[in-house]
């Protein structure tokens, strides 16, 4: 049975239980090398979803983890992510994240924190070739299950992370989702 739903399909049919829990997984690729920019956003008790020209701003707090997958050939892999510009740009400094070094060396940056935008976060339609989706837990998986398994299979079957790091990126990500759920709480 099926995990996750296009994000703008979901909104249009009107099937996202926006009432609970909720992630959604942006997903931009270079459409000149392998450079990703992956954006995990969870977020909670969505207050009002309103539809702008070129997306959609949900009013709840939104809770953003990062992870870029950078190809050896990217030439401005010495630039902080925050500096970068477009889709390759990332609210993040290499001292709030993680670098995983991979094989041929490629690296995946990832978010050390979750990035908090508090009262609304806008999620844009996506450009062709990216994606936008939003995930749910189905026969007794957990969201975070199906989130890891989805975020796998691009970094695995798209871009050739080997499956040995996979538990390590999921660590991170882990760690990142346990914060939005503690702060949750509070």
């Amino acid at each position: 049975m099926q995990r996750w739903i296009e994000l703008f399909k979901g909104l249009q049919e009107g099937i996202i239980p926006f009432e609970e829990e909720g992630y959604i997984i942006v997903t931009k690729f270079d459409n000149k090398s392998t450079y990703t920019l992956i954006e995990l956003i969870s977020f909670k008790n969505v207050k009002n979803i309103q539809p702008t020209t070129t997306g959609v701003t949900f009013h709840s707090d939104g809770f953003k983890t990062y992870i870029i997958f950078e190809p050896n050939s990217y030439q401005f892999r010495f630039q902080e992510p925050y500096l970068r510009e477009g889709f390759m740009q990332a609210p993040i400094r290499f001292n709030e994240s993680v670098i995983i070094d991979l094989p041929k060396r490629d690296r995946i940056i990832l978010s050390k924190e979750p990035y908090t935008s508090y009262g609304n976060f806008t999620v844009e339609k996506p450009e062709e070739g990216n994606f936008v989706f939003y995930i749910y837990s189905n026969e007794g998986k957990t969201g975070e299950e199906n989130i890891l398994s989805f975020i796998g299979e691009i970094l695995n079957k798209d871009l050739g992370v080997p499956k040995s790091i996979l538990p390590k990126v999921f660590e991170i990500i882990k760690q990142n989702l346990s914060k939005f759920r503690h702060f949750g709480n509070d």
